[in-house]
């Protein structure tokens, strides 16, 4: 039987609901609309500022899962000749992909039709995203774009260490970024740490905005990005103080194979030996 129930979002669209960890694939708010806040809205933005029009764009749709994010974003350019768009997806569980069609077939991908299939390749790896990355070729074409979409750091921490973020940013172009969802200072903390520079997206309902890090050689392009202020913002408050604390420490997995109880208990000793250095009580 399906480790999933189907749900219904806020915004109409459809969903899953996770049995085993009890959490659903999408913001309540809605799967498409997180796709478009969270996602493709501030890589629209990034591109409009970071690279050359009427080019390729080479993806990496990790989690695939029912495949909002990718879509979404060719959803956005299914009036364009703008990108050719080449999507790698990874994604654990087939019976999840099985439901893609389903997805399509919602009236918020109605323009989708239209996209050329020169414009659109999708290449689907059905595998943990830890194997992929560890079996990838390292003279494979870097990625422009990678969405990382997996289930909460605190269900699933394997799929959140800093070590996972390194094959990321050994695997990207010049002038690439990535998203996320997700704001955790140990997310943010472990980009931080790796040379993304780290800014805050859009927030969708309850939630805070997620993340976007760039990875870019350029003095200028954060600024430009910061100063475009649609849907792409510096972190501060609250959110920047966390990342001086011990929520900062990243969750770390060095061979990419240890399982989370391990990963969880590394981070908890390291936390604790940050906070005795540091004479800080979190």
């Amino acid at each position: 039987m399906p480790n999933f129930t189907l749900a219904t979002t806020d915004d109409g669209s459809l969903s899953l609901h996770e049995t085993s960890l009890n959490e659903l694939y999408h913001n309540k708010a809605g799967a498409f609309t997180e796709a478009v806040t969270n996602y493709v809205q501030p890589t629209m933005q990034f591109l409009a500022i970071a690279r050359d029009k009427n080019t390729s764009l080479n993806v990496l749709d990790s989690c695939f899962g029912l495949g909002y994010n990718s879509l979404a974003l060719a959803n956005e350019f299914a009036s364009s000749a703008q990108f050719k768009l080449q999507v790698d997806a990874v994604e654990l569980d087939d019976e999840v992909i099985a439901m893609v069609p389903q997805v399509l077939a919602q009236p918020c991908f109605a323009a989708l039709p239209k996209q050329s299939l020169e414009q659109l390749n999708f290449n689907i790896s059905v595998c943990d995203l830890r194997s992929f990355l560890l079996a990838r070729d390292k003279d494979s074409k870097p990625y422009d774009v990678i969405f990382h979409d997996p289930f909460s750091p605190k269900k699933v921490p394997e799929l959140w260490s800093v070590d996972l973020f390194q094959h990321y940013f050994d695997a990207m172009a010049d002038n690439s970024v990535l998203l996320t969802y997700a704001c955790a200072p140990a997310v943010r903390g472990a980009l931080i740490s790796l040379g993304f520079k780290v800014f805050r997206t859009t927030g969708l309902g309850r939630k805070n905005g997620g993340t976007i890090a760039v990875k870019t050689s350029s003095v200028s392009l954060a600024q430009d990005l910061l100063d475009a202020g649609t849907c792409i913002f510096a972190i501060e408050g609250e959110e920047l103080r966390r990342l001086g604390k011990s929520s900062q420490v990243p969750f770390r997995d060095p061979n990419l194979c240890d399982d989370s109880a391990t990963i969880i208990a590394r981070r908890e000793a390291e936390q604790q030996e940050f906070r005795r250095q540091s004479g800080l009580t979190k």
